[in-house]
């Protein structure tokens, strides 16, 4: 793939660290992405994973795990991430990039929710510039991935009515002056997905460094399918009826919302629309599907065959309660399938109603009953999902987000030779 640049940039040397690799979690795959992009462009990329789930790719390292210090500070932190305090100690530092910076012009951490401390990013921006892409809201609250209708972090968190989530005893208040101490390093930069995520993050956190709005890119060539009755030929499903896609790696995560998918389809079953559930199924979710069509496509990973799935559905029923710049509906726009989701986060600024998709109030079963119904008696798809496949050309393609990396580093690289050598 070629990546197109604007103008001649100086070669980096970049490191990225996160979670894991693959298309497990959303963070994680997009720092995949965006290492495979930058490398394609020119510049040398190392990712360092916590714990790969897939095989790992060239640029990719696993962190060390050998030696009695590192397997007890890695177990510490997971003790004390069961009582509610966001891994204190910086196991990744010590045993993993303390004596790798010299090898890099700066440092880009991506996910580092139960996995990555805060910490380390503290102790590499005192020798490289850090960058952090915030993909969660964890980076500036107590601990909490998503604090839907809790405001506490805009002052000082305490009583957490996600307590049970987090840990055993409410550490939410430490956790985020660890995060606000973060923030205020000159050293350390932010990158916010969306500009929803941007904007609560700053009723949060007080900038050092700086804090930048960088959409995730998407690399469409596996949704650029055309013909959706083609599609569900080579699927071998019915092209008389309207197909709905309910998509999520982990669709018994109650954020998701698919239970409430699941109970609008059901409302709507005199409709007889066709469901096309993608990800692991239990039993309880194969019983709320009793009495309707559908097909069980489990997990897919092969990029092809989902944007395939994507193709033949005449829409995206994503009911999520909580999320940032979602994946799935980057990949239901690149593939023309108009979306139906709830008005939360930054998905308004993928579903744009009347343009993209349709939007109802978060959590309002009855409204998304009602608009399913709607958009199922409707003909709107194919008009939707045409314009949700430009807006993802024009607005977040992989060469604006590569570039957009490439002019952050630039700036932050620039500014820092200038100020070391005023010194």
């Amino acid at each position: 793939m070629g990546i197109r640049i604007r103008r001649r940039l100086f070669w980096m040397k970049i490191a990225f660290v996160s979670k894991t690799n693959g298309c497990v979690g959303g963070a994680s795959f997009f720092a995949e992405n965006l290492g495979g992009w930058l490398l394609a462009a020119g510049h040398g990329v190392t990712q360092f994973c916590v714990a790969p789930r897939e095989q790992l790719q060239p640029y990719q390292r696993q962190f060390t795990v050998a030696g009695l210090a590192n397997r007890v500070v890695r177990h510490a932190n997971w003790r004390l991430r069961q009582w509610g305090m966001v891994e204190p100690f910086p196991w990744e530092y010590w045993f993993g990039l303390h004596d790798q910076l010299d090898q890099f012009d700066l440092i880009h951490f991506h996910d580092l929710y139960m996995a990555i401390s805060p910490r380390t990013l503290e102790r590499v921006a005192r020798k490289k510039p850090v960058f952090f892409t915030a993909h969660d809201c964890s980076a500036f609250t107590g601990g909490c991935l998503y604090p839907m209708d809790c405001r506490r972090y805009r002052e000082k968190c305490g009583a957490c009515p996600q307590r049970a989530e987090i840990g055993a005893f409410d550490c939410t208040r430490s956790n985020l002056k660890r995060n606000r101490r973060l923030a205020r390093s000159s050293a350390v930069h932010y990158v916010f997905p969306s500009k929803w995520i941007r904007d609560e993050a700053a009723h949060s956190l007080s900038y050092g460094g700086t804090a930048t709005h960088i959409p995730n890119g998407f690399d469409n060539r596996a949704y650029a399918f055309q013909e959706r009755g083609q599609a569900r030929t080579i699927l071998g499903l019915a092209c008389d009826r309207k197909i709905v896609v309910v998509c999520s790696a982990a669709l018994e995560d109650q954020r998701k919302g698919v239970a409430l998918a699941l109970k609008a389809l059901a409302v709507n079953r005199d409709l007889k629309p066709f469901i096309l559930v993608v990800g692991k199924a239990t039993q309880a979710l194969e019983q709320k599907l009793s009495g309707m069509d559908y097909l069980l496509a489990g997990f897919v990973t092969d990029r092809a065959k989902l944007g395939l799935f994507y193709a033949a559905a005449d829409l995206l029923l994503f009911p999520s309660l909580g999320d940032n710049l979602p994946i799935t509906i980057q990949e239901s726009l690149a593939a023309a399938t108009p979306v139906l989701a709830f008005a939360v986060g930054g998905v308004p600024e993928l579903v744009r109603p009347g343009q993209t998709g349709w939007l109802v109030p978060v959590g309002n079963q009855d409204a998304l009953n009602q608009k399913l119904r709607e958009v199922l008696l409707s003909d709107d798809s194919a008009a939707f999902g045409e314009r949700g496949r430009t807006l993802m050309h024009a607005e977040f393609s992989v060469d604006q987000c590569v570039n957009r990396h490439l002019d952050l580093y630039r700036t932050v690289l620039e500014t820092a030779a200038s100020s070391q050598g005023k010194a």
